[in-house]
């Protein structure tokens, strides 16, 4: 499903492209309105990028459409930005992944891709945390503490067997919700819900694979 997934354009482009040059310089920069408590940072919701961007769109005759699409196995966000006027338009695909396997984690997913989706059709980005990244303060901490918890002391939860699948599902984990592996090791460790669903991945994985 995936072989033609680039992002599209109509046949002629130079209209919606010169309209949506001139909405990004009015846009600027995404405010970040919401806060994550496990992360211990802010960030740009899905309401902040329509709010930052939607009006500007408009004022330059262009239009976002988000809409789902694909099939139920392998769903996908549709974004695409029209110029009504010229039938000019642009085009991009995202794929919805939901490891939760449940509704919850599938409006959770829908609404993490469609942010994703007017990011990065529109090529916006979020502002510094405090405004000063771009000087050289206000950046995260990126290295852990001694005190942080480790990755042996996840493996140590599992039967050796399972040891390298854990792996592989917590990189399958990491790259859908954008976790750096510390934040990975601390949602197991935190959430044993986490051990149940890894369970259930690798029961569907080991009957794919029979």
């Amino acid at each position: 499903m995936y072989k033609d997934i680039m992002p599209e354009m109509s046949e002629k482009y130079d209209i919606v492209l010169s309209k949506l040059m001139k909405a990004k310089q009015a846009i600027g920069t995404v405010k970040k309105d919401s806060k994550n408590p496990f992360h211990k940072s802010n960030y740009a919701s899905l309401n902040a990028y329509i709010d930052a961007s939607e009006e500007h769109l408009l004022k330059n005759g262009l239009i976002l459409l988000q809409a789902g699409n694909g099939t139920f196995s392998e769903p996908m966000i549709v974004a695409t930005l029209i110029h009504p006027e010229s039938g000019q338009w642009l085009k991009s695909y995202l794929p919805i992944l939901n490891p939760k396997q449940d509704s919850q984690g599938l409006g959770a997913s829908v609404t993490y891709m469609r942010r994703y989706s007017i990011a990065t059709l529109l090529g916006l980005v979020s502002e510094d945390d405090d405004g000063e990244t771009a000087v050289g303060r206000g950046k995260y901490k990126k290295t852990p503490d001694a005190s942080s918890p480790t990755l042996q002391q996840v493996l140590d939860m599992f039967a050796k067997e399972d040891k390298s699948l854990v792996l592989e599902y917590m990189k399958t984990v990491m790259k859908h919700f954008g976790w750096t592996q510390q934040e990975c090791i601390q949602k197991f460790l935190e959430e044993k819900s986490l051990i149940d669903k890894f369970n259930v991945w690798k029961s569907k994985r080991t009957i794919a694979h029979e």
